[in-house]
């Protein structure tokens, strides 16, 4: 059994996370795993996949005893058991570190899972320079995530282009009943409009808070539901107070059964600023539902506009409250999109596809 260490830049709640785990879970049948993360909140399920794991420090916190403790964890498992191929996921920079510590005939496959900030750009060119230099192959999330790395450079020939996937979602409807029942939600008069997402600048949650208080003065009855947490949630709390829509709006925090939650949902709204390929949308269009979705990155590869949902422009707050009002007015419109989007969900979005042109960059590569 050849042996397979994935190394990522850090173990939080978001689609990274989700992505390498979903991998890790199906992979560990044909090879043997091992796992190079920092620690964090996201760590448990690795380990309860019985995982090899060794942990470093953030190389953001002490740059020093993280390359130390990096040095030290991958010298070791490759010395435990010789490593045939490595993974890294979204650390462009730990690539370069890989080839420092371990023998160069080792082959590397480089995920990008798209960049945010005013940085964006920095990072996507040092992530074509560091993969020309020593990536065997690299793996974009969407075609928007392609185009960017082939205008910043990257070898074409070591592109593969292979969407996100997620899993048919396992609903368990007394879990669903019970979200409802926390949330006070009357699920016969009531609209939910919701979203998942990490409370960053980055996902736009602020535009669709003003978009919200726009159509609550018409519809008394719609709710907004925001799940995740983020170094942004006591400001949107704040905006909320502020707008007076405090009792229309429920912050969740984290969900780790997020398909429970979602099942409550009329329509799901990404409004990100910056976005490649959303799991959080993936999941929503396998959940039969409506999606409005901001016209970046990957987004638009997920929502046709005009068939599964809405696309509209980021930060644009009226254009939003348009489109909502819309969905808000017309359920046979809302299920059309649910059902057209599903369908697109199993067509190109599916978990199946994702692993099976995954394992075929594995089997290429080694």
């Amino acid at each position: 059994m050849k042996h397979l260490l994935y190394i990522l830049p850090y173990l939080n709640l978001g689609g990274t996370e989700k992505h390498a785990l979903s991998l890790i879970k199906h992979f560990k049948q044909y090879y043997h795993i091992s796992l190079l993360a920092p620690e964090g909140n996201g760590a448990a399920p690795f380990k309860q996949e019985g995982t090899n794991y060794l942990p470093f420090l953030n190389l953001e916190k002490n740059i020093w005893q993280g390359l130390s403790e990096f040095r030290a964890g991958i010298r070791k498992i490759h010395s435990d058991r010789p490593i045939d191929l490595i993974h890294v996921h979204a650390g462009h920079e730990l690539m370069l570190l890989v080839k420092l510590f371990l023998p160069k005939n080792i082959p590397i496959v480089f995920t990008v899972h798209g960049y945010h900030g005013e940085g964006a750009m920095v990072s996507y060119r040092l992530s074509g320079l560091f993969s020309n230099w020593v990536a065997s192959k690299v793996i974009a999330v969407c075609e928007a995530e392609a185009r960017i790395l082939r205008a910043v450079g990257l070898d074409s020939k070591k592109l593969n282009l292979i969407y996100n996937g997620v899993p048919a979602p396992s609903v368990d409807l007394q879990k669903t009943q019970e979200y409802a029942d926390k949330f006070h939600l009357d699920l016969n008069s009531q609209i939910i409009i919701g979203t998942a997402a990490r409370l960053n600048p980055a996902k736009g949650l602020t535009y669709l808070i003003q978009a919200f208080a726009q159509l609550i003065k018409q519809h008394s009855n719609l709710v907004l539901i925001i799940a995740g947490t983020g170094e942004l949630e006591q400001e949107l709390k704040q905006q909320t107070q502020d707008l007076n829509i405090h009792n229309q709006v429920i912050f969740t925090g984290y969900i780790n059964d997020l398909p429970n939650l979602l099942e409550l949902f009329d329509i799901f709204v990404l409004p990100s600023l910056q976005e490649a390929c959303s799991l959080a949308c993936a999941e929503a269009m396998t959940q039969n539902k409506a999606v409005v979705g901001s016209n970046v990155g990957g987004i638009s590869e997920q929502v046709i506009d005009g068939e599964t949902g809405f696309i509209v422009e980021p930060k644009d707050v009226d254009h939003l409250a348009k489109k909502l009002q819309i969905l808000i007015g017309n359920p046979e419109l809302r299920t059309k999109f649910a059902q057209a989007g599903y369908l697109r969900y199993q067509d190109i979005f599916n978990i199946e596809k994702m692993l099976d042109k995954t394992a075929r960059v594995y089997s290429s590569t080694i």
